[in-house]
Parts: C-alpha cells; structure tokens; sequence
C-alpha cells in the first residue's frame, strides 16, 4: 500500500512540472482538450456522411454551375522533344472554389480561422476531376509525402493545390525546321461535369509571366535549344459528344536557338562544298588528286547527312530545310566529281579516236582524191602539237622541210609515228601551242585525216576548258542558292 501511494505521489510531481515548465500546445491540450479538440470536431462534425457526400458537387441544389478558379505556378519545363513530339513540364496546380456545405460560419460548432491540412483530406470531400487534356503521363510528387494541401477558409472556400509533373503532346510543324517556331498548350478540363456543372475560370488577370498573372514562373525558365518568346491564357469550351466542356489552355511560344545547327550542319557543309572546288584548280591530268578530293568529299558530306538524320526529328513524312540544304550541298559535291569525270572520259575517248585516225593509211580516206595526190589546205594559223623538252629531239627528227617552186611544207609520215609513239591521250590544253604561218604556205596531208583530227583536237581543247567555267559556274550558282534558300525560309510563315 505504501509502496502504490509513493508511486502515485511520483506521477503527480512529474505532471505538475511538466505543465509549469512547458507553454506548448502539449501542455494547452492537457490543461483544456475540449478546446483544442474544436477544430478536429469541426471537420468531422461538417464531413458527417449523413449530411456531405462527396460525390455530389456543391451547389447542385441551386441548379447553377459552381465555379472554379485556376492559377499555375511553373516550376521546370524541359524535354522538348522534337522526335516524339512533346514536352514535360513541371508545375504546381492551384484550385479554388466555394462549398458551403463547409461553411464554419453556419455550423453550432463553427471555426473562424483558416485551416490548412493535409492534402489527403481531399479523398473525404468533393474536389474538381480536373485533368490535363493533351497529357500523355502525369504523376502527383509524392517526397516525402504526397505534395498537396488543402485550406478551408470560414466561409467555406476551399483552395486544393497540387504539384504536378506532366509530359504533354506538343504538335509541332517541322517543315523549317531548325529555322521553326513552336506553339505549345497546356490544356486543363472537367473530366465529368460538362458547363452546366462546372465552369473554369483563372483565378487571377488572363496574363503569363507577371507576378499578378494567374501563371506564373515562365519568366524564370531557361532552354538549351529554345527561346521562350511568347506566353498567353485563355478560356475556350471544347465541344464533345457529351456536351460541351469549359476549358483553360496555357499557350506559349518556343524560338529554336538557330547557332547550333550553324556550327553543327550548315558551316561544315559550305565548306565541303567550298573544298570540292579546288578539283577545278588542279590538272585534269592528275587523275589520282582530283578523284581522291572528290571522293573524300562526297563521303564526308554523306556522313554528315547521317548525323543530321540521326540527330533531328525522324518522324516527318516531309523534308525539312536542314534536310533540303544538305541533300543540295550533296549535289554540288557530286556535280563537281562528275564534272570531272565526264570531262576525262570524254577527252579520252576524242584520244582514242586521234590515234586511230593516225594509224589509217592515206588510201583509207574516203574523200581521196582521184588522181592520188595530196590535198593541199591553205592554214594561216594552225595548232600545232609541242612535245614536252624529254621527246624535242625526237619531234625535231620528225619535222621535215622541202622546198619547191611552190614553197609548200609536206609533212612526212614520221610525224604520225612520233606521235603514235607518244600518244595522243597525253594531251593537254598546255601542250598546244599555235605557230604561225606565212601567208602562202600551205600543209600538205590527206585533207580526211588532218580535218577529222583538227576537230577533235579542238574538242578536246574546248573540254580541258570546262574547269575554267566551272570556276566560275559552281560558286556563281550556290550562292545563288542560298541567297533564296535563306530568303525563303526567314521569311516564309510557320502556318
């Protein structure tokens, strides 16, 4: 007995000084837990199912639709993405609207202050089954616990507010792409309640960016491709098959960054282009310089079409510019391999025929003259073909003058074996060179022969002086071309 007094005596001491030694709300509870008991009594008091359900909206009994007002707060917006065409955005929903089913001002057991609880109260009262129309995924963050709240003001206005990452569609028009400007929504609509239960409002002025905005935080959003140059809100009913929907829709505009692609695509593509001409400034005889430039830079210029490709958007069923000025750039390099290539093979086959032509015999002439003799062509200036220093004994030893009554220069047959000897095909532009002639002095050879390989001599003169044009052709026509390329796509509408 004595031992349960002593023990009794302990716990009397113990609760006395922890009430004399502590001003919180502990010590407030244990001295009047009626009193801090009121508000919890409120809540369940007003939530008492036999007079709230939370299936059925507020103000029904009064046949108008309650109104709820919106306002964002953008906390992130990144992963734009141009190949699944969509963005995430990261953002804290703030809904506010009047149930007077909560109204403490006419409950015996009122309250007269602002009560702020978790947001889990929102699974025993009626809230708004607000969804995000153009959503692909969305989830409510939940560290370290499920980021929502909800306060019930006196007379029965409730704000709910939730913090939301969303990744939402962006149907996005890539035909200028990387020269493009993209309009993005965010769209919030009533999943149930058409306009005759329901109606969306912004909670504050329709502006995006001000601090007085019903959104706000764009100002403070910073991209690595893109420039935010436009933000606006707006209210708008969407039309369904179930009635008609009030919408709120958050739109803004995104500038893609243009010196990305300017270092990455378009810089090094005018200059493989730029490098393919130097082709033109080498010696169409050597094959081995002007074909290895022009393969180098055809392979170049495709491994940047595959990193271009691989890098952009790939969903498109149209071309885009990026992809127009690189396969065009594409032309040009290959132009120009093939300038040369069919300005050889060419040459090389007016060659061919030359040597054939010296071989021929003067009886296989068919315009030879009847009674045998040489035809005499009166040629004031004549090309005449040099042979480089090694071959000038040899070409002086071909060379053979005889004078007559007539003085007339013959040619004789040795000419044509120095140059069977030598080959044709080894001409250049550089080895002909023009001689002139007295007037008076005539060459004397069969006149077939000597016409068919003047012509083609001089085509092959003709040919070696496409290099000469396309000096000035190629460059002349690509900036031509990006002159208009550029024009059309700066000032071309994104609609």
């Amino acid at each position: 007995m004595q031992l349960v007094l002593q023990m009794f005596v302990l716990s009397w001491l113990l609760i006395t000084s922890t009430e004399s030694g502590r001003g919180g709300p502990q010590s407030r509870y244990w001295r009047n837990p009626l009193r801090n008991l009121k508000y919890g009594a409120v809540v369940e008091t007003m939530l008492d199912p036999d007079r709230y359900h939370k299936y059925i909206r507020p103000g029904i009994d009064t046949g108008k639709p309650i109104l709820v007002n919106v306002s964002l707060s953008v906390t992130g917006l990144d992963r734009i993405s141009d190949a699944d065409m969509e963005y995430t955005v990261t953002f804290t929903l703030h809904q506010l609207w009047k149930d007077s089913r909560l109204d403490g001002t006419k409950s015996a057991r009122g309250y007269s202050q602002i009560l702020t609880m978790d947001g889990s109260l929102g699974n025993r009262i009626w809230v708004p089954d607000t969804y995000i129309v153009n959503s692909h995924t969305s989830f409510i963050h939940d560290v370290t616990t499920r980021n929502g709240l909800i306060r019930l003001y006196p007379d029965g206005t409730v704000l709910y507010v939730l913090r939301i990452t969303s990744t939402v569609s962006c149907t996005m028009k890539l035909h200028k792409y990387p020269m493009d400007e993209q309009a993005c929504k965010l769209a919030l609509e009533s999943w149930s309640f058409t306009e005759q239960d329901l109606i969306y409002k912004w909670d504050k002025e329709e502006s995006c960016g001000s601090p007085s905005g019903s959104v706000t935080g764009m100002d403070n959003i910073v991209l690595l491709q893109f420039n935010l140059t436009k933000c606006s809100v707006y209210r708008e009913l969407h039309s369904a098959s179930l009635g008609n929907y009030s919408q709120l829709i958050l739109e803004f505009r995104l500038k893609r960054n243009m010196l990305f692609f300017l270092m990455q695509t378009y810089l090094p593509s005018v200059l493989l282009v730029i490098l393919s001409w130097v082709s033109f400034w080498i010696n169409m005889n050597s094959v081995p310089a002007r074909v290895g430039l022009g393969a180098t830079t055809v392979l170049s210029m495709t491994t940047l079409m595959i990193g271009v490709y691989n890098s952009g958007p790939k969903s498109t069923s149209y071309i885009k510019a990026i992809d127009f000025y690189v396969c065009v750039c594409y032309g040009f390099i290959f132009a120009a391999l093939m300038e040369y290539a069919g300005a050889h093979f060419t040459v090389r086959r007016y060659a061919t025929k030359a040597n054939k032509l010296l071989d021929r015999k003067h009886n296989d002439c068919k315009n030879k003259p009847k009674n045998g003799g040489h035809v005499e062509i009166d040629i004031e200036e004549e090309a005449v073909f040099s042979y480089p220093v090694s071959d000038q004994r040899e070409s002086e030893q071909t060379w053979q003058t005889s004078s007559n009554t007539n003085n007339l220069r013959a040619v004789s047959y040795s000419e044509e074996d120095a140059i069977n000897k030598r080959g044709f095909s080894d001409f250049e532009h550089s080895n002909f060179s023009t001689r002139k002639r007295n007037p008076g002095v005539k060459n004397v050879k069969n006149g077939c022969v000597v016409t068919k390989i003047k012509t083609l001599r001089h085509r092959v003169t003709r040919l070696e002086r496409i290099d000469e044009y396309s000096r000035i052709i190629f460059p002349v026509a690509f900036v031509g071309f990006n002159a208009v390329y550029w024009w059309v796509y700066l000032t071309m509408d994104d609609q």
